[in-house]
């Protein structure tokens, strides 16, 4: 009987806890990391327009972003590219011509075939139903290099080193000769604008 209760009084004691009456809490550390660089679209009145149908002027084009960096924005390249609906799927719609850039814009509604782009690229301009150009204005806020970026005519702003800033592209009211005719059909005229964010290798 003594063994017995020796055994139960061992036991309880190495079931007991350590520490008894000692409080026990834990604290939880976190941190959030921002994204590298974020990007938003600013809609604008110069989002959309209207074209004289008799010039082919518009009242007013022109794509606005936002771009917030969480460090210094040197180790990234922002690029602007952009792109028209043809009969042949989503095309390139940028191109130099005596080294002016100019963005294509194309009818939604009757897409333009593969000559009609084959004219605007050659510089040529003869015959390009259902596309329009204009000129894409020289941006003041920052440098712009005009180069190749996966495999595309794109538009490169070098931001100097700022961290939250608006980059903008302004296009010119007047169409470029010979891409503005009667053999253009009525329609919605669009051309996608996007700003890339690329990190520096």
């Amino acid at each position: 009987m003594k063994t017995n209760l020796i055994r139960i009084l061992f036991l309880l004691l190495i079931t007991a806890p350590v520490c008894s009456g000692a409080a026990v809490t834990e604290g939880t550390l976190s941190v959030i990391i921002p994204s590298a660089a974020v990007v938003n679209s600013i809609p604008s009145a110069e989002n959309n327009s209207s074209i004289n149908p008799q010039t082919g002027f518009h009242n007013g084009l022109g794509a606005i972003f936002n771009v917030k960096t969480n460090g210094d924005d040197n180790t990234y390249d922002f690029v602007i590219s952009s792109f028209i609906n043809t009969d042949s799927g989503q095309k390139n719609g940028y191109f130099l011509k005596e080294g002016e850039l100019y963005i294509i814009l194309g009818n939604n509604e009757h897409l333009p075939d593969t000559a009609s782009l084959a004219d605007i690229y050659s510089g040529v301009m003869q015959s390009n139903k259902n596309i329009i150009a204009y000129p894409v204005l020289k941006n003041a806020e920052f440098p712009v290099v005009y180069q190749i970026y996966n495999g595309n005519l794109s538009c490169k702003f070098l931001s100097e080193g700022k961290q939250n800033f608006n980059i903008s592209q302004h296009i010119g009211n007047a169409p470029l000769a010979g891409t503005y005719s009667l053999d253009d059909s009525a329609g919605v005229y669009e051309a996608v604008i996007t700003l890339n964010i690329y990190r520096k290798p």
